[in-house]
């Protein structure tokens, strides 16, 4: 008799988590849902158990085949800056084409504690995160987080990561195409506990671009940091011919100080921001931008949930999706 196939992986259940872990169901739903009357000590190791095993609870353990709505949480830094209000609004039109659910939230209060609030209001939870994944994953309590930007490096943690690299050495390739020969960024400070700053990932990848010494300044993330930024870098080099900043905000702020010291934009100095935002093109000269693609990584995001809860159990390896930033060329470079 031929062998058969092997059956698809068994869901892990609540019963298998308190056995492994040598403790009781009630213990395990504790754990979980943070509830009184155990031991920090137990819950934690409930809480590992639950993680090596894979395990999410019932409410979690839904069939998109039957077409039932998912919650997804969506935390984002702060709707000060009109990139997150654009993505906000890329993946309310995504998830809802898909039937979906959509809550919104800030991290204005401490990445794990925004994690912390949506995991008892959503299904699975995707965010823009700038702390260390091993400090917000844990506040999740067993429901998937999908981080966008970076990769996802512990279990638990998905992502959809941008191809920085690739978006910014083509920014770079065509502005030599255009003339650019003296490159420099205002980059946005990033503030650490000890008082210092610290480099931005996209300031790494502008210098390894460039493929030589280029100046940089540093500004808080804002407009008046672009003002501030662009008469800096002329006051330390005035040939600097092409500028890239950290943000739109920021580059929108550049050319704003190029007004008010009656430097011509593109003439004698291109200027280019990345993220996308439509406002960009509500200023003059039209912002030149590296777009970050907010409706593709929504679509992506989403896929990577629907992956998740179609699966016969959660899976323990991360999933990761990639795309790729895209130059949006308008008049400021």
């Amino acid at each position: 008799m031929p062998k058969s196939e092997s059956a698809p992986p068994r869901r892990v259940t609540i019963r298998d988590v308190a056995l492994a872990a040598g403790v009781s169901r009630q213990t395990v739903t504790r754990a979980v849902n943070e509830m009184p009357e155990i031991s920090e000590e137990t819950r934690q190791r409930v809480m590992r158990t639950v993680e090596e095993l894979g395990y999410r609870p019932n409410r979690f353990a839904i069939d998109l085949s039957r077409q039932r709505s998912l919650a997804i949480g969506l935390i984002v830094g702060t709707f000060r800056n009109p990139y997150y209000a654009q993505l906000a609004d890329a993946f309310v039109t995504e998830l809802r084409r898909r039937d979906w659910q959509v809550v919104v939230g800030t991290a204005d209060q401490g990445e794990a504690a925004a994690v912390r609030s949506m995991a008892s209001q959503a299904d699975a939870i995707i965010g823009y995160f700038v702390e260390p994944q091993s400090a917000f994953a844990p506040a999740a309590r067993g429901v998937p987080i999908i981080t966008l930007e970076e990769r996802a490096t512990i279990p638990g943690v998905h992502s959809v990561e941008l191809d920085f690299r690739t978006g910014i050495a083509d920014l770079v390739t065509a502005l030599r195409a255009k003339g650019a020969s003296r490159f420099a960024m205002i980059d946005a400070a990033n503030p650490m506990p000890d008082g210092t700053t610290t480099s931005s990932p996209r300031r790494l990848l502008f210098e390894e671009a460039v493929g030589e010494s280029c100046l940089v300044v540093t500004e808080p993330e804002s407009i008046a940091g672009g003002v501030n930024g662009f008469k800096r870098i002329l006051d330390e080099n005035p040939h600097i011919d092409a500028i890239l900043a950290f943000n739109d905000l920021m580059a929108m702020g550049a050319i704003q100080g190029a007004h008010t010291l009656g430097v011509d934009v593109p003439g004698r100095v291109r200027i280019a921001g990345i993220d996308g935002i439509s406002l960009g093109e509500a200023i003059s000269p039209t912002l030149t931008t590296l777009s970050l693609q907010t409706q593709a990584v929504a679509a992506e995001a989403a896929s990577i949930v629907a992956q998740l809860f179609t699966a016969e159990h959660m899976p323990t390896a991360s999933i990761t999706r990639a795309v790729t930033p895209v130059v949006v060329w308008r008049e400021s470079a």
